[in-house]
């Protein structure tokens, strides 16, 4: 506004002259008119306003600085065992939560656990900040799930979170003849969920509803989850081989150099296409776009370095790609955000979240859709959204661009007598009659990895 003030002074300093020597008829709609240019170049012209992007860019080519700060404090983590007559609201009580929050906390619960369902003899946790105020509890349901009630300080409200527990993986085989299909020969062997795998792999060679005739052959590596003696499902392919009147196409897993897993032929050349970032959440629609843009607060004109997302809040927000947590917490304008580091120079950012999921704390790993926390509108925020972004060697990219982009690999030469060693193990395996699924040969039940 001092910028503004200070060029209708001058404006009329100039005009004094021509005030002397012309009639009311010239000079208001003049004035009128210059004042509407200044409004206009106030709102459209990038920077004129002194207004930035949330994280203080001003253009395309700026280079991003990477923000790396810590933000998790020492707690303290304690077991405990419910005992006979406890309760949710006696345990939480004990642990200085309020009735009325302890109210909140059961509406949180709703729909993930109900407080009946607590049974004495079984696990949970607390933990507190060195003040002793408590910042999670969390009980150990069954032994698949656990829920977890959490809050990233003492001002904060908990929110409620039910977690399920991965389980342990095995590697089997399975083999066969095709009878009349291939569909129907895997579901007689109980191991259907492995169709959609193996087209996944093989469509782009094999027409997987006219190439396949009876007397087609087939032998597949693969994981499957368990949860102690309990079969769960059929997980990751590990390699398949599908022959079709003596010709044999295949497919095999391997990990590169740089970490990267794919799926290759016998010769080293991809069969799929790799998409390198996920879509961060479920969202209804794109409500502002990468590029400049008109604030939808400030209404001034200025660049927006990534795209917004409209989605519910409480939507869960996922790891576009696998990388490392290295800053969560609050960012003014952006509210509470998340930044992970990527290989290849890459980082991903998510503003303006309602919360972070328990799990995602500073320096923690993650997974290519693991969920790190939920759609919110803290910050300078209008409604609820994800503004997205993608940022390499500290220069932002389109998100919609990046999400979209896939490629295909080859395995390089410097790598091929690993590549090779690993196809080996793997056939070697497809050929180890002791882990063959039920069906094909004898049960194993031991993990094999």
């Amino acid at each position: 506004m001092h910028l503004l003030h200070e060029l209708v002074r001058n404006i009329s300093a100039w005009l004094t002259p021509i005030r002397k020597n012309t009639t009311p008829a010239f000079w208001l709609p003049f004035l009128a008119g210059t004042l509407v240019a200044v409004f206009f170049a106030y709102t459209l012209i990038p920077g004129f306003s002194g207004y930035v992007d949330e994280l203080g860019v001003t253009g395309a080519s700026e280079t991003v600085r990477i923000d790396e700060t810590p933000q998790e404090t020492e707690t303290n983590i304690e077991n405990h065992t419910v005992k006979s007559g406890q309760s949710i609201y006696t345990i939480l009580r004990a642990q200085g939560i309020t009735p009325l929050q302890i109210h909140e906390i059961s509406q949180q619960l709703k729909g993930k656990f109900s407080p009946r369902s607590l049974r004495p003899g079984k696990a949970y946790e607390t933990e507190k900040d060195l003040d002793g105020t408590l910042l999670r509890f969390s009980y150990y349901q069954d032994r698949a799930t656990v829920i977890h009630v959490a809050r990233g300080s003492a001002e904060e409200a908990f929110h409620a979170e039910k977690e399920m527990k991965e389980y342990s993986t095995r590697t089997v085989a399975l083999e066969g003849m095709v009878e009349q299909n291939l569909s129907t020969s895997l579901s007689a062997r109980g191991r259907a969920g492995l169709l959609p795998g193996m087209k996944k792999l093989l469509s782009s060679r094999v027409d997987f509803r006219r190439d396949i005739p009876p007397g087609s052959t087939y032998r597949v590596l693969f994981e499957e989850q368990w949860l102690e003696d309990s079969f769960i499902s059929s997980g990751r392919i590990l390699a398949v081989e599908l022959t079709l009147a003596g010709t044999t196409y295949s497919a095999y897993r391997y990990m590169n150099a740089k970490g990267e897993e794919g799926y290759y032929d016998e010769r080293g050349r991809s069969v799929e296409r790799i998409a390198r970032f996920a879509a961060p959440c479920r969202y209804r629609r794109v409500s502002s776009l990468f590029g400049y843009r008109v604030h939808p607060i400030f209404r001034t004109r200025h660049f927006h370095g990534g795209v917004d997302l409209a989605a519910p809040t409480g939507t869960p927000v996922r790891a576009t790609a696998a990388g490392k947590v290295i800053f969560k917490g609050p960012k003014g304008g952006a509210g509470n955000m998340i930044t992970l580091s990527h290989p290849g120079g890459y980082h991903s950012q998510y503003l303006h979240l309602s919360r972070y999921a328990v799990k995602t704390r500073y320096g923690a790993r993650v997974k290519q859709g693991d969920i790190i926390g939920y759609v919110g509108s803290t910050g300078n925020s209008t409604g609820a959204h994800l503004d997205f972004r993608i940022i390499h060697n500290g220069k932002h990219l389109n998100p919609l661009t990046q999400l979209r982009k896939t490629s295909s690999r080859i395995v390089v030469k410097a790598e091929m007598a690993n590549f090779l060693a690993e196809v080996s193990l793997l056939k070697a395996k497809l050929d180890d009659r002791s882990i063959l699924v039920a069906g094909s040969g004898e049960t194993t039940n031991a993990p094999l990895m």
